[in-house]
């Protein structure tokens, strides 16, 4: 393993762990992975032990897809964060299990068969959608995968060196390591029975019993149908006839429909968020036509003119994405009547604004002028995005803030483009020389957009 080749820290855009984790299609390969990690000895008493999955199993999915999304798809504050919080939860995961062996969630090599198997559950999930990754890029793949878990305590020691290393460590694995136990068989027969409706799903439970059965049912019979054969027999189970296939037709079909979707929609939302952030990152510096900024935002109706009405809607949009109360929305109202002005006097001082008064405007450079009506906007957006005025916002904090807002995944992926050193904090000087740019129509800045525009 070559840790010199990249930084952990660069994992980002690009990357084979952001091209192929946490795509919707990986829960078809989750419940396999859950199991061949927990018939780990350590894992599965640690598990037996600690784990509140059958109690709460949506928790215990979401928690685990959450924090996959965070250390692969975060900023780097984001993934120093969750990788120090699972270091804490892990030190306190240990004891003695029902064979009297001593276990701990530290052990390294429970750790790097749980890491791992990831790793094999991407390679498992494109081999049965007729879609095998190739060489080249499973081992980019592999070298950042075993780089990540450098950050997880691991050594190169720990961890087989090539891919060819680590089929044959997987294969010796399941052969001399992997055994039946309670939290395997509770996995296969037991607590997956026993779900309930997802939350938020109003499903009666006479309804639901008969649907988490077909649906536990398919989930545990794809799952033995795929699993290693040795450890099918160690776990004494036999595929049903015909699983093979329809688990393979499943794949293929999910592989198809999802690859005709757009890029983001293909991966869960924490990852299509990163990802939405990337693909608006080049327009949201890119030098715009300031003209565009007419048809596109200030002219709400589209009618090739615009009144105060049209900068009233636009105030009245951003108090819906940032649920404003009184007294800051008077002054966001303020501040756009301020704009309006300016950008009317420009224009000959007309109640109406035309497309060509506005154009000769701009060519004539009476607007956008000195600015001061746009400043003003800009610093009532920015006081209520910065709300404790320390000139800085982490991203947990502008993430709560748009959490409710219709376009909240659009508008938080934009603004991280805005966090240029990575370290998960939006600086408000950044964000205000971004609005102003946008309003004067000199540089695009997606984020103002979903806020602002008709479109």
């Amino acid at each position: 393993m070559n840790t010199e080749t990249a930084d952990v820290d660069e994992l980002g855009a690009g990357s084979a762990s952001w091209n192929h984790l946490a795509k919707w299609r990986f829960l078809l390969v989750m419940h396999r992975t859950l199991v061949l990690q927990t018939a780990h000895p350590a894992v599965g008493a640690a598990v037996g032990a600690f784990s509140v999955y059958q109690a709460r199993p949506w928790r215990r999915l979401f928690h685990t897809l959450d924090s996959l999304q965070l250390y692969v798809y975060g900023t780097q504050a984001e993934r120093r964060r969750e990788i120090a919080r699972l270091e804490r939860l892990h030190r306190r995961m240990r004891g003695t299990d029902d064979r009297g062996r001593p276990y701990t969630a530290a052990d390294p090599a429970a750790r790097t068969w749980v890491h791992l198997t990831l790793f094999e559950a991407v390679l498992h999930l494109h081999r049965l959608g007729g879609d095998p990754l190739p060489r080249a890029e499973a081992e980019r793949l592999y070298a950042e995968w075993c780089r990540l878990g450098t950050r997880f305590g691991l050594s190169e020691d720990d961890v087989p060196a090539t891919v060819d290393d680590f089929t044959a460590y997987f294969d010796r694995t399941v052969a001399t390591v992997l055994e039946d136990n309670p939290a395997v068989r509770d996995l296969l027969s037991g607590s997956i029975h026993r779900v309930p409706p997802p939350p938020g799903l109003p499903i009666p439970a006479l309804l639901w019993a008969p649907v988490r059965r077909a649906l536990t049912t398919a989930a545990v019979e794809t799952t033995i149908a795929t699993l290693p054969p040795e450890l099918r027999r160690t776990l004494g189970l036999t595929p049903l006839p015909g699983s093979a296939l329809a688990t393979t037709s499943l794949h293929h079909t999910v592989r198809l429909i999802t690859d005709l979707l757009p890029k983001p929609w293909r991966y869960l939302p924490h990852a299509s968020a990163a990802i939405r952030a990337t693909l608006g990152g080049p327009r949201s510096h890119a030098p715009m036509d300031p003209t565009l900024l007419f048809t596109t935002v200030l002219d709400q109706t589209g009618e090739g003119e615009i009144r105060w009405n049209d900068l009233l809607a636009m105030a009245r949009e951003l108090s819906i994405h940032l649920d404003v109360d009184e007294a800051a929305e008077n002054e966001l109202h303020d501040a756009f009547e301020a704009w309006w002005t300016e950008l009317r006097e420009a224009a000959g001082g007309a109640e109406v604004v035309t497309f060509p008064r506005y154009q000769a405007a701009v060519a004539e450079g009476r607007y956008p002028g000195d600015a001061a009506g746009v400043d003003r906007v800009v610093t009532a957006i920015c006081a209520l995005i910065d709300r404790n005025d320390n000139g800085e916002v982490p991203e947990a904090e502008y993430v709560a803030l748009f959490a409710d807002s219709p376009k909240r995944h659009e508008i938080i992926g934009d603004l991280r483009t805005l966090d240029r050193n990575g370290d998960g904090v939006l600086h408000t000087t950044e964000l205000a020389t971004a609005l102003r740019d946008f309003l004067t129509g000199s540089r695009d800045f997606p984020a103002a957009r979903e806020l602002l525009s008709r479109i």
